[in-house]
């Protein structure tokens, strides 16, 4: 770096924002929305050569007609004086809000945030700068302090979230006033920033002047490093009441022994499933622990059930994808006719001159069968005649005998005749009037 180009100024802003993030040597986009923030913190990456290529981000949310659009003219207008790449996208918010059932400041959060990952994935970017300044971490702090939150909600804005990075992180707002009027550095103002009334944040900026801001960043530099203490306690905990977990699909099986012995339970209970969206009411977490097996909590992207002396966490989607849907095989005549199926589990259908020893293999009366053959889950009233018993039995008797978990109902599969006849219960019994007998002509075989 030339330090005869810079003045003190310049180097009390890049020689930290150097130090703290992996900007050298790589392909930046910085979100532009031609404030303060965002014009300085342009500017200053302008000086960085050590970055291999500069874009800019410019989001016109259409939210201030005119004003929008002046925003969207002066960031074009000095991306071209300054020969910038520039991405501009316009968003219809009010309507995309009104669709998803979202404020204005979600929506327009949503739209930005799934902008920038595009931009990422489209334009070999490999990071994506933010205007986030110490006042506005301050601001979230209080902000998430009012609606009640644990510690990591007192953090503020973290100064890197995966390929989104925040070099202003540890500047306050009137250092970057000063750096800007230093500069002779032009912005625009968005005078929906001033009004108190309508937006919290603006209400709690106006009386910041009050309080220090360097006695509550060290505040919040010691919270994060509890934090860090009391997230290496949970992951540790995580293990501990872990039974089985897996990813795809998403299946988390947890011992309600152990989690009965944690103190303090609410806090555990919070911190273990508070990303599952299951932080709101503590106190249904802690009865589910006791409550009966086939019980469950459903949050907006994940569910609870217990079964017995464990819980199954998974994703509603898991359950459900393919609840009441049915599959038909039109026809079985060789053994490559199940090769041209789209089936939801891997079925192998195949011929046989006898019944042979393999565990794995139900061998059923070919002749019994009916087309088409229908494979689904089931539903109330199905009943079959199970193989070796007399009679027949309900089928949400047969898994309740068995101890079948909500779960493990909902995703095991029918094998279905053509008159409606039960087959087969896959992974589990045979109906007994497709065994194979000694009148038997075309044995059938089923695999899993």
């Amino acid at each position: 770096m030339n330090k005869l180009l810079f003045n003190k100024y310049d180097h009390f802003f890049l020689e930290k924002i150097i130090k703290n993030f992996p900007i050298e040597k790589k392909k930046i986009c910085v979100a532009v929305s031609g404030g303060l923030d965002s014009m300085v913190l342009l500017n200053l990456l302008l000086h960085i050569p050590s970055i291999t290529a500069l874009g800019v981000a410019h989001c016109n949310f259409t939210l201030r007609n005119r004003e929008s659009n002046k925003d969207e003219c002066f960031v074009k207008n000095f991306c071209l004086k300054n020969h910038i790449t520039y991405h501009i996208k316009r968003f219809n918010t009010f309507d995309f809000s009104k669709k998803h059932k979202l404020s204005i400041q979600m929506a327009s959060r949503t739209l930005r945030y799934n902008w920038f990952n595009e931009l990422l994935l489209n334009n070999s970017y490999e990071l994506i700068a933010l205007g986030h300044h110490l006042n506005d971490s301050i601001e979230t702090f209080f902000i998430n302090l009012m609606r009640g939150t644990g510690t990591k909600g007192l953090l503020g804005i973290p100064k890197q979230n995966g390929k989104f990075i925040r070099p202003l992180s540890n500047f306050t707002k009137k250092e970057i006033f000063f750096y800007a009027k230093k500069r002779n550095i032009n912005w625009r103002l968005d005078k929906s920033n001033l009004d108190t009334k309508k937006y919290l944040r603006n209400k709690i900026r106006s009386i910041m002047s009050v309080f220090s801001i360097k006695g509550i960043k060290k505040s919040i530099d010691y919270l994060h490093q509890e934090n860090f203490l009391i997230e290496k306690q949970i992951e540790k905990i995580n293990q501990e009441i872990t039974i089985e977990k897996k990813n795809n699909p998403f299946l988390w099986k947890i011992s309600c022994h152990k989690m009965m012995n944690l103190k303090p339970l609410s806090f555990y209970l919070f911190k273990l499933f508070f990303s599952y969206g299951f932080s709101k009411n503590i106190k249904n977490l802690k009865d589910l622990l006791y409550a009966q097996s086939g019980k469950q909590l459903i949050s907006k992207k994940y569910r609870i059930i217990k079964n017995r002396n464990f819980w199954i966490l998974i994703s509603n989607s898991f359950l459900f994808e393919n609840k009441n849907k049915v599959f038909l095989i039109p026809n079985i005549s060789s053994n490559n006719d199940h090769k041209k199926m789209s089936l939801p589990i891997n079925v192998k259908f195949s011929f046989h001159k006898k019944i042979e020893k393999n565990k794995k293999i139900v061998f059923i009366d070919f002749d019994k069968i009916q087309f088409p053959l229908k494979l689904r889950t089931w539903k109330k009233g199905d009943y079959f005649y199970p193989i070796n018993m007399k009679g027949k039995k309900k089928l949400s008797k047969y898994y309740k005998e068995k101890k079948f978990s909500l779960l493990e109902k909902e995703q095991t599969w029918l094998l279905v005749n053509g008159n409606k006849d039960i087959i087969l219960v896959l992974g589990n019994r045979l109906d007994n009037r497709f065994k194979v007998t000694v009148k038997t002509k075309k044995i059938l075989g089923i695999k899993i």
